[in-house]
């Protein structure tokens, strides 16, 4: 956000904590401890009050790592512009449920495996536009037309839970498992290897960790290992 590196409680912009004012030194962090994917999300672009583009261009430029963004890709231009540049992955959130045929697009251009989407999710109903707005849209119906339109994953973030490492909402990662073929990433809420290894053995293919690394409740070192346990 504003070209630092932050974190937000339950997605609410006047409740940050800047971490780094130079999210490169963050990104650099992250792969020194271990990490093979990175995962940035543009506040500024989803909230649609700005973006932050040249940040994730410089990361690009600095890691070698695979990275997923997300955060206002509301275009094929966006996409294809980030996707261009080394991006390994976009995350289309707002899209999903305001231009789902732009999901479409992209699928059908990109391939699956660059596509994810974003179920961002409020008491069970899908949120958009940053979090600001809730629908009426159920988070499964969202998931099952999420599948059959051919997404790569699904990363499921519990609105609620994000950045205040209370516990993920295993009940809604574990419906979602059970429901969709597509491989479900976790988000929101983490605080320990214990939760970790909860999700894993639920069938998440994959959890997104934030607050807990930033504020040093979870190693990063740790956490993959449990991760990848077999």
């Amino acid at each position: 956000m504003r070209g630092r590196c932050v974190r937000l409680v339950k997605g609410d912009p006047s409740r940050s904590k800047v971490y780094y004012d130079n999210p490169v030194a963050a990104a650099k962090r992250w792969v020194d401890e271990g990490a093979d994917w990175l995962h940035i999300v543009d506040l500024d672009g989803a909230l649609g009050t700005g973006e932050n583009v040249e940040s994730i261009i410089r990361i690009t430029g600095e890691v070698q790592r695979s990275i997923e963004v997300g955060g206002g890709i509301r275009s094929i231009a966006k996409t294809e512009r980030f996707l261009s540049m080394g991006i390994s992955r976009i995350v289309m959130g707002t899209a999903c449920i305001k231009n789902p045929e732009l999901l479409d697009e992209a699928v059908g251009r990109f391939g699956r495996g660059r596509v994810a989407a974003a179920l961002d999710v409020r008491v069970n109903l899908a949120s958009i536009e940053g979090w600001t707005k809730s629908t009426t849209v159920n988070y499964l119906a969202m998931a099952q037309s999420l599948e059959a339109r051919g997404v790569g994953a699904i990363i499921f973030t519990s609105v609620d839970r994000d950045g205040t490492m209370s516990g993920p909402a295993m009940k809604q990662v574990e419906a979602l498992v059970r429901l969709v073929n597509v491989p479900i990433i976790a988000s929101g809420g983490v605080s320990t290897l214990k939760e970790l290894e909860r999700l894993r053995e639920v069938g998440a293919s994959g959890v997104i960790l934030g607050t807990s690394l930033y504020e040093g409740k979870i190693s990063l070192r740790r956490a993959i290992k449990v991760a990848t346990r077999c």
